[in-house]
């Protein structure tokens, strides 16, 4: 394609150059639009949009064979996936031949293993997108892929004495084109497709069709798949599809400190002979504008350096990817692994920037994504080593501190990935059943998380030192109280309310469990009395502030911090005691089994 050569590194569209809708609304005024564009703003343009509407307007430009194949791989490969093979068909039919061999890498194989079934359905859809299309894959391919596949859907057999034994064929349908190779389908579904190409192929070039006829009887099946295996690797490979045991390496951590500023020369994404002079722009669909690292992106004037960061995400992802084990046909998954490896680069970037945008920009300019993304894991790791330690420790106490949902984000931050869990309801009620566990993706989120992991450890530290807490005093006092009849709603605030009780009765720091009685004579105590029956009443401030006061008194190490973490824990505890215990008439028979908040026999 001679115009291939015009193509400049993409910068991002300053204004997209006509409404959007008239894709749809007006495709007369896009087609005049687009005849007056360069070839190169053609392709920004449609790397601008996202699925349907990319197709849409690849399909309005008069040299959209031209604008396909200069495409990258990558973007053509998930413009496929999101709208469907059906509606790609347009696409199909005019993709290079890089194009296509990149997009059947990527679906017929899951890790070593080839998967005839994917390859088939690929090319049915080729055949269905173009026939000239299939007949240059089959002149094209490399030859062990080609028979490979072939291999997979029929055998041969021609008559001669060494090839004539016709084994384990009875019953399958077959043709011949020359008389002398006996074609026998393996694989019913696929008759139509084999006939029409292999039909295709004879015609054509009978030269190729006989040496692929050879093949599929002689070569042997397992070498010729690992042949053909070896060459996916070396062409993936180039994409940063790596081995297993390279990817991981992804994962070291490198301190803050040790960022360097030394990121690649721009010159092979300037050279418009480079395959990377356009670069892939998906991994930006998943970049949130307003995170830190989208903020300094939309900073940079440099567009090689965009281009090569576009081109970096793309490899780093597809190694995440490997080293997590992904199903790289999958989309979601695709999604998930770039939205976790935007936000680690999002932590190193905020770490390595100390959240001045100026020196986020700077960063981007002059550092591998790579070493961003490293420092992000490792600032993400450190939360996870402390969580488990945390658990090590006090694992079977916070078990009896933490409400089962704060256990369950306890769990998730030590996960093989460190997550945080995200409130998809406003309701209190609810509140622990509609979480969303995602990975963090900002220094915000980092500091989330270590505020949770402080507040366990100040959960731990206030019951075992102020409230005389120990795993024997939970254990006996579970075997002795009648409620909480269900062991899971003893926690904390509890445990705290129920020293209250003792302090307002008996002015001891305690959490021994209550006879009913002694809870009545509490609540009495500590609720102000309303002018209303039926008025929600008011705890007694100048006792809550008592027994806060000799809290503070025992024995634990009070800083700042911890005084704030018990002042919360105190407004937590009057609202269950308001909640649980404000309405009711105490003059009357009080139905514990319906109330939560104290600790009784």
């Amino acid at each position: 394609m001679t115009q291939e050569k015009d193509i400049n590194p993409i910068p991002p569209l300053e204004r997209f150059p006509f409404p959007v809708e008239w894709i749809k609304s007006n495709p007369k005024k896009v087609e005049e639009a687009l005849s007056r564009m360069s070839l190169a703003d053609q392709v920004r343009c449609v790397q601008s949009l996202r699925g349907k509407n990319q197709i849409d307007l690849l399909i309005l430009s008069s040299q959209a064979d031209q604008l396909v194949r200069l495409l990258p791989e990558e973007d053509i490969y998930f413009m496929i996936k999101e709208v469907g093979t059906e509606d790609a068909l347009p696409v199909l039919a005019v993709l290079s031949e890089k194009q296509l061999q990149y997009l059947f890498d990527m679906e017929w194989w899951r890790g070593d293993k080839f998967m005839p079934k994917n390859a088939m359905d690929w090319l049915l859809w080729v055949e269905k997108a173009s026939d000239r299309q299939l007949l240059n894959w089959l002149l094209t391919e490399d030859f062990d892929q080609k028979v490979m596949v072939l291999q997979s859907l029929i055998k041969v057999f021609k008559q001669d004495e060494m090839t004539d034994q016709y084994e384990g064929v009875e019953g399958l349908e077959h043709f011949s084109l020359d008389g002398v190779f006996d074609i026998f389908l393996k694989v019913p579904d696929a008759a139509s497709l084999l006939k029409n190409l292999l039909k295709l192929l004879y015609v054509e070039d009978q030269k190729v069709f006989y040496a692929l006829m050879e093949a599929v009887i002689w070569y042997q099946v397992t070498p010729t798949v690992e042949a053909a295996y070896r060459w996916q690797r070396s062409r993936v490979e180039e994409k940063g599809i790596v081995p297993y045991d390279e990817a991981v390496e992804v994962y070291s951590r490198l301190d803050v400190n040790s960022l360097k500023l030394d990121a690649p020369s721009h010159e092979v994404f300037v050279d418009p002979e480079s395959p990377y002079a356009v670069a892939p722009v998906y991994p930006l669909a998943d970049t949130d504008p307003s995170t830190f690292f989208g903020q300094c992106l939309a900073m940079m004037k440099n567009h090689e350096r965009v281009n090569a960061i576009c081109w970096e995400l793309t490899y780093l992802s597809n190694k995440v990817m490997v080293a997590d084990q992904r199903e790289y046909g999958d989309l979601d998954s695709h999604h998930e692994t770039m939205r976790k490896v935007l936000g680690y680069i999002n932590i190193g970037l905020e770490l390595g920037a100390g959240g001045d945008i100026a020196k986020g920009e700077s960063l981007l300019n002059q550092t591998w994504m790579q070493s961003l993304f490293q420092v992000g894991y490792a600032g993400v790791m450190r939360l996870k080593w402390e969580g488990e330690k945390l658990i090590k420790e006090s694992g079977l106490l916070l078990e009896n501190l933490l409400t089962p949902g704060y256990m369950d984000h306890l769990a998730a931050s030590v996960d093989r990935f460190p997550k945080i869990g995200v409130m998809l309801t406003e309701e209190a009620e609810e509140a622990e059943t509609n979480i969303q566990w995602r990975n963090l993706v900002s220094l915000q989120d980092v500091q989330v998380l270590e505020n949770f992991l402080n507040l366990s450890r100040f959960y731990v530290r206030f019951a075992r030192q102020s409230l005389d807490i120990s795993l024997e005093t939970i254990q006996q006092y579970l075997e002795e109280v009648r409620f909480p009849a269900n062991r899971e709603e003893l926690d904390v605030k509890v445990l705290t309310l129920t020293a209250l009780a003792r302090f307002t009765l008996f002015k001891e720091i305690e959490c021994q469990p209550l006879l009913p009685e002694g809870a009545r004579s509490f609540l009495q105590a500590i609720f102000h009395v309303g002018i209303y029956q039926d008025e929600s009443k008011v705890v007694n401030d100048e006792i809550l502030q008592a027994f806060r006061q000799r809290l503070l008194e025992t024995s634990l190490a009070w800083t700042p911090e911890d005084k704030e973490r018990l002042d919360h824990l105190l407004q937590e505890c009057v609202h269950l005691l308001q909640t649980q215990f404000g309405r009711l008439d105490l003059s009357k028979k009080i139905e514990w089994q319906f109330t939560r908040g104290l600790l009784l026999k």
